[in-house]
Order: structure tokens, then sequence, then C-alpha cells
């Protein structure tokens, strides 16, 4: 949990006094978050919003309860003395959790950027406006004194583009505080106020207008915009504008991932720049979960490109910096994987097993989670775009699977909301599924656990109007993976061939019609792989259970046994489980195969879908 909530806690609660007043200075508990821990600790929240409130809040609910409550009071509240003895009162806000930071500069940020502020301790008190020069260096890698000595626009704008697209939101003060910075240099942006829209706008009319013709605000080639504009066209903020054959050859070769000359072309243009933008990331990229599943969104634009393209130099190259980028992803999951098991999934669930809690945190009446099996990322986007031509607003995020990764545990670990049993399969999930939901105050009536697929369509008049929780499996993707012996080509025809027959965008639109909160996951990918061996007896000896990709044994001399006897082939090692890492299968030498098990980037990181609330 983050260290300014576990402060507030210690601040607040009492160890010889039951039910807790808080007057809430900085409107805290509009942090779900907050909420969720004190939730957590068995106390019931009652929100308050006057003194008259408060007192009826306590003497109808509170005074005679064995229960535990917590009573969020206004601001400026402070309770009578024969309240006062009752409870334990604290008045809590911003400063009292961030003493050297001044509260109204750090107010409406992000909880995350509070999570980061509160394990950055700065050594004096700051003022209004030298907190903001800390935000704008702590939060989002801005020098202030680079920034407003260079006076350069397209520094500035550099500036601008970190704050409000690459990093995670930003309050009120900071906005006023750096509009004041740009209005020199962009005065009409500022009039109209500085927001995302207005920036990506902004942004996408001086780029037409230098490419068409010769003329912007901004000087794209200046080194400082041009790493930024690798990164607006990777992400899709902008759109690359149609050239003729002339103009596209005159461009340099950083700037070409915003031109293209005609639309088979521009596969190739598009791929060609998000390969230099992932070969820029291998240099820098961090152990962080966050940064990959950024990449894994680049990862699969490319790879679509990639099975587009017929340019077989650009091919190889993708093909290169995915193998890269694959050995890069397995230093993180042997450095980090077992660890980020302990995070909370309140903000967001970076593995599967913390996709419960996640939902469980979200304030909408009815929910509804689809777990595709097999679904990889790539695949997703070719599902998202389906989504968006049918006018259905996402936000993708992405959660670690299982690893090793098979339906078996990997889907266990979603709907137990924990770690997997490795002595068992998946076919208790739906009681998994029933029993969390249960100890976590649903009723038995509220939940419901269904599979669908081409052969079993979603009926929507089915589920009961009392249903709050429901889960719906598709095994298709997975059963489709499985039989493409032609590779990823294939595999992609059949998506696309799937999400028409399927009609899952139709039941995506009327879940929420019928007012549901949908979210989308997978319980693992898929990768095309290269037969290494088929197993042998001997190979075999001890195996409990056995994949393509995967190897679990009864005891650990059989599977010590097992790698002295294969000490060639590069393995990974949990438990009592082996699990290949890069794109390789246990088959027939040379034989091609799609398939899952392992620890590769394509199996491990899995889409994690909100379809846009109602």
């Amino acid at each position: 949990m983050s260290n300014w909530i576990d402060k507030y806690k210690k601040l607040v609660i009492s160890s010889h006094k039951k039910h807790l007043i808080i007057a809430d200075q900085d409107l805290l508990f509009e942090y779900n978050e907050l909420q969720q821990a004190f939730l957590s600790e068995g106390y019931t929240l009652l929100n308050c919003k006057t003194a008259l409130s408060v007192r009826l809040d306590f003497e109808l609910k509170v005074r005679d309860s064995s229960d535990r409550y917590l009573i969020i009071a206004p601001n400026n509240y402070f309770p009578p003395p024969d309240m006062e003895i009752l409870v334990h009162f604290q008045s809590v806000g911003l400063l009292g959790l961030f003493p050297n930071l001044d509260a109204k500069a750090i107010k409406g940020l992000t909880f995350n950027a509070l999570c980061v502020l509160s394990n950055i301790k700065p050594y004096e008190e700051l003022s209004h406006e030298k907190t903001l020069k800390f935000l704008l260096e702590n939060l989002y890698n801005v020098d202030f004194d680079t920034l407003t000595s260079n006076k350069s626009k397209e520094r500035i704008m550099n500036a601008l583009i970190t704050i409000f697209l690459e990093k995670n939101g930003i309050n009120e003060p900071l906005t006023k505080f750096i509009s004041h910075i740009t209005r020199p240099f962009f005065p009409l942006l500022v009039s109209k106020g500085l927001t995302k829209l207005h920036l990506v706008n902004y942004l996408q009319e001086q780029w037409a207008s230098y490419v068409n013709h010769s003329m912007s605000e901004l000087n794209f080639n200046e080194s400082i915009l041009i790493k930024s504009l690798g990164y607006l066209f990777t992400f899709e903020y902008i759109k690359p504008v149609q050239v003729s054959p002339e103009k596209y050859h005159s461009f340099s070769k950083p700037l070409k991932i915003g031109i293209f000359i005609d639309e088979n072309g521009h596969i190739d243009n598009e791929l060609e720049g998000l390969i230099e933008y992932l070969k820029q990331q291998v240099e820098i990229i961090e152990d962080m979960a966050d940064q990959w599943f950024k990449i894994i969104h680049v990862l699969a634009n490319a790879k679509l490109k990639y099975l587009l393209s017929e340019n077989d130099h650009l091919k190889k190259e993708y093909g290169k910096i995915e193998v890269i980028l694959n050995l890069r992803f397995q230093r993180f999951i042997d450095n980090n994987y077992g660890s980020l098991f302990s995070l909370s999934g309140v903000r967001k669930p970076v593995v599967v097993s913390r996709i419960l809690e996640h939902l469980k945190s979200k304030p909408a009446n009815k929910k509804a989670l689809v777990v595709i099996d097999g679904m990889n990322y790539w695949q997703w986007n070719i599902i998202g775009k389906a989504l968006s031509d049918a006018s259905i607003g996402y936000t993708s995020n992405a959660t670690l699977a299982y690893i090793p990764t098979i339906t078996a545990w990997s889907r266990q670990a979603i709907f137990k909301g924990d770690k997997p049993d490795l002595s068992t399969d998946n076919s208790k999930e739906m009681k998994l599924f029933e029993t969390y939901w249960q100890q976590h105050g649903l009723s038995g009536f509220q939940i419901t656990y269904k599979k669908f697929g081409i052969k079993d369509p979603i009926i929507l008049e089915d589920i009961s109007p009392d249903t709050t929780m429901l889960a719906l499996v598709c095994n298709d993707l997975d059963d489709i993976m499985h039989g493409s012996i032609l590779g990823n080509e294939q595999l992609k025809t059949s998506t696309e061939q799937w999400i028409v027959k399927s009609k899952i965008a139709e039941s995506i639109a009327g879940l929420k019609a019928k007012g549901f909160q949908v979210y989308i996951t997978a319980d693992h990918g898929n990768i095309e792989a290269t037969g290494l061996k088929n197993l042998t007896i001997k190979d075999k000896l001890g195996a409990l259970s056995r994949g393509k990709r995967h190897l679990h044994f009864t005891n650990e001399t059989l599977m010590e046994n097992f790698m002295s006897l294969n000490s060639t082939i590069e393995m990974g090692k949990k438990g009592l489980s082996l699990y290949l890492k890069k794109q390789e299968a246990f088959t027939n030498e040379n034989t091609l195969v799609i398939t899952h098990g392992g620890s590769h980037i394509w199996e491990v990181i899995v889409p994690f879908i909100c379809i846009n609330e109602q």
C-alpha cells in the first residue's frame, strides 16, 4: 500500500476507541483507494455533508452499534462534547501527510502522483511556487530552470507533451502555473485552455501545416521534439499525413513516422517508425510493470503491421527487436515477478490474481468480467478496433498472467482472486468466483458465471436482473490458436472471423445497455513457436502436467534430472515447474506451432480493458 495511506491510518486509527470521525480537509476520501484501506480494516464508512447529518448518522447508526464506523465529516467540522467522548476525532488533510509541501499546490493530484510524492521527502518546507517547481521536477521529470532559461518553443512544447500526455494527470494549480510559463510562446493554445484535448488538436494542426506547407509555429526537426513526435505517432495521439513520393524522401528518417505515400506503403512507414521507437525503448526501459504495459501496446501495433507487410527487410528488423525485447522482459520477470503479487489491485491489477480486488473497489452497481481464453495483446488490438468501429469506447491497460501460463493455473488465479492451487485445475473456477464474492458481501443470487462462444452465444435475456457480478468465459480463441497450423497469419485471419461470428461487439454493447460496467481480460496469451524436440519417456518421468512450453514435476529431484538431460535448453524455474522463455516448443524439431505455457512477453502480458463507464 502507498506510504501516504499507511501514514493516514496511523494518524487516525485509535487503539482504545471503536468509532472514528474525520474532518476531511482536502476531500481525500474521494480517493477510492483510501476508502478501501479503511474498509479492509473493518470500518463501515458514512459520508456526511453537514454537521446535522453527522449527528443523525451517529445517533441512528453508530452510538449503540457493535460494528466499527468511520464518519467522514465536512472539513471544518468539530464534534460536540457528548460525541467526542465516544469517538476518536481527527481533522486530517494534505498538510498533515506532506508537511513540507504546500497543500494547495498538491490538492487534486492523482492517487498515483501522491504515492510517488510520499516516497520523495524534501529537506525543507516549500512555498506554493517552490512546491509547484518540485512537482514539475519530481512527477514529470521537467527541469524548471532549464525550461525557463532556455526560452525555446520546442522545449516548452516537449514539456507540455510530457506533462499532459505521457504522465498521469495534472491538477488545477499546476495547470495555472504551467499556463503562465506557456502563454508567451503559445498564446492561442493557452487562451483556449491548456488541456490534453486542446494540446493534441494544436499538435495535429501544426504537424499538418509543417508537412503540407513547410510552415509551423514549431520546428519539428529540433532534436528535443523528435523523440516526443515518435511518442505521439506511436500512441496515435496525432495522425500521419499523406504526401507525394518526392516529399516523403525529402524528410529525415525520424520524421517519416508521421507521413505516408499510400495506404500500402503506410503500413511499412509505420512499421519502420515503430521499430525505431522500440529500439529506443530497449535502451531505457526499467523493471517496472507500468513501462512494460505501455511497451506491449506499441509492440502489438508493430506486430500487426509486421503481419501485413511484404517488406522482407522490415520484417527481419521487427523479428530482431521482438527477440531483444523479450530477452529484456525475461530479466524483468526474473527480478521482479514474484514481488508483484503483494501489490494492491485497487488502483490497477498488475497480476491477474488481483483482478477481482480491482473490480471490488469500483463503484458501479453491476459489473461484468469477460475472460477470453488465450487472447494475446495483438489479438486484442484487432478486437479493440472492432469495438471502436461499433462506437464502443474503452480504456486499454494490461496485467500479468500467472507463470507458467497455462489455463489450469492462470484462470484459476483470476477467479480465486489469489495465487492458484497448483495441485488442481480450473474446473472449480465457477465455485471459486462465487466464494470470493460471497466472502465480500454478495448473495448467491447476485452472482452469475457463464461460458459462451460461437456455438453457445451470450443470450442477454437469460441474465437475471438480480445479477450484479457477472463472469463470462470464452474458450473459442484458445481453440482457434491451438488449431492454427499456419502460424500467426492464420491466427490473425481467424481472430477477425471470430469477431464477426461471435458478435462480441454486439454482446458488449448489450451488457452496457443492461447497466453493466464491463471489463475484458485473458488468462494468458500465446506465441508462434518453433519445435526443439519431442519429449522422451525419460524426459516425461515424474511430470504431473506438461505442455509444449512447460513441465510440472512431482519433486525437485526429477526436475533437476530433466534439467541435466536438457542443459542446452534455456528454461525458467518456478517451484516444481520449468518453462520455456524464448519462441521454442517441445514438439518435432522445426515444426511451427502456436501455443502457450512459458514466460514469453506475448504469453505473460495480457489485456485488461475497461469499457468506458456509462
